[in-house]
């Protein structure tokens, strides 16, 4: 991310919360805590009224306005729809993230002659035994940080078998979740039904790019598969 687009993101942080510490500000833009109090000295340099101090948290005092946002009436509503799925399938972290995103999108649209994001009559439910597991937000870790995932998996008959596998990609669907996975053992694609994972974790291990290993790999397969079957 550009850092012009992080002091964006980090103004719209502080607008959606009335107070906020520079680790969970670390946390949520994937950045070090050193960076967070760097653009926060940054962003008081440059006149914005930014309150506060390291082990207490930090506030916005006064009116902050943000560049304004250009969405149609459709891209509001898929705004609105996607966040609110997420909120519903999505592991508490994720969930968490879309409520803050929307608030970022709400605060960067006020005054405007149409409805923001929370006012869009759109909604998404879930069952909740098919949202995501504890364990997505460990995968998703994984995913992002390229590491090569362990866990205990036990398949439709019942059989228990021990995992270590490339984690490829995540997929909601109705009935739950589903790890789209490159197995090194059995040299190739695997799926894995996340509420039948446990004891996940990720390794130590990270892994290159390779082109027959990735998610482009995998679609490119799956469409050869489903051509031969038409």
């Amino acid at each position: 991310m550009r850092r012009a687009d992080r002091l964006l993101d980090l103004v719209a942080r502080l607008k959606a919360r009335p107070l906020v510490r520079a680790d969970d500000l670390a946390g949520a833009m994937d950045v070090s805590v050193r960076t967070v109090y760097r653009d926060l000295a940054a962003l008081q340099a440059q006149g914005l009224p930014i309150e506060g101090q390291a082990g207490v948290g930090y506030m916005l005092r006064g009116a902050i306005d943000l560049p304004p946002l250009t969405f149609t009436h459709d891209q509001l509503e898929a705004l609105a729809l996607g966040l609110a799925y997420v909120e519903q399938v999505g592991d508490t972290a994720l969930a968490d993230a879309a409520r803050d995103a929307r608030a970022k999108v709400d605060a960067a649209w006020a005054g405007q002659p149409t409805a923001a994001p929370s006012n869009r009559r759109l909604r998404a439910r879930q069952r909740p035994q098919h949202r995501a597991p504890a364990c997505a937000e460990a995968v998703r870790s994984a995913l992002r940080q390229r590491r090569l995932i362990a866990f205990s998996y036990r398949d439709a008959k019942q059989r228990l078998t021990f995992r270590r596998v490339r984690p490829v990609a995540l997929t909601a669907y109705f009935d739950g979740w589903m790890l789209i996975a490159w197995c090194p053992q059995r040299g190739d694609f695997r799926h894995f039904r996340l509420d039948r994972m446990m004891d996940v974790s990720a390794t130590k291990t990270s892994f290159p790019d390779e082109p027959d290993h990735d998610l482009g790999a995998y679609l490119r397969r799956h469409a050869m598969i489903s051509a031969g079957a038409g």
